[in-house]
């Protein structure tokens, strides 16, 4: 019940370790054999995904050139009037934007540097060239790769 008096206690023992100080969490970092990534499940799932990204290209293309050329066979002005939707903008997909071209390229360009900088600190993370422990580390690689990726944006 609620007045009942629970006595516990615990013992100590103090063991010096022969590890080094700066070695002490590689226990706990390398992990077990049994961690091992599984390549073939991996690339078995990327051809996956390129197989039927290539089905889905494959059946788009054949639609939208299909309908594309049935849009450009209009003889006259009544036909294309009766088009509605994304059928009367077919053609302006290839025309450049007129406004705010600059603004569009900096934002795909700060896009693909911030991209390319998040792609090569993952890797780094992967092949475990940033230590977990030292939280400054995976700050300063993220900042010295977006400056380095400056030239693909």
């Amino acid at each position: 019940g609620e007045g009942m008096k629970v006595l516990y206690s615990y013992e100590v023992d103090w063991v010096e370790s022969d590890i080094p100080w700066a070695d002490r969490w590689d226990v706990y970092l390398v992990g077990s054999p049994d961690d091992e990534i599984h390549y073939f499940a991996i690339v078995n799932s990327l051809m996956i995904v390129v197989f039927l990204t290539g089905a889905v290209a494959t059946i788009l293309i054949r639609t939208l050139k299909r309908d594309i050329a049935g849009y450009n066979e209009m003889q006259t002005l009544e036909e294309a009037q009766e088009e509605t939707g994304w059928k009367l903008v077919h053609g302006d997909v290839f025309r450049p934007p007129q406004n705010n071209s600059l603004l569009l390229s900096v934002l795909v360009g700060t896009g693909a540097q911030i991209g390319s900088a998040f792609f090569f600190t993952l890797l780094a993370s992967m092949l475990r060239m940033l230590n977990p422990i030292k939280k400054g580390q995976a700050l300063t690689a993220v900042i010295m790769l977006y400056v380095l990726c400056g030239g693909i944006g």
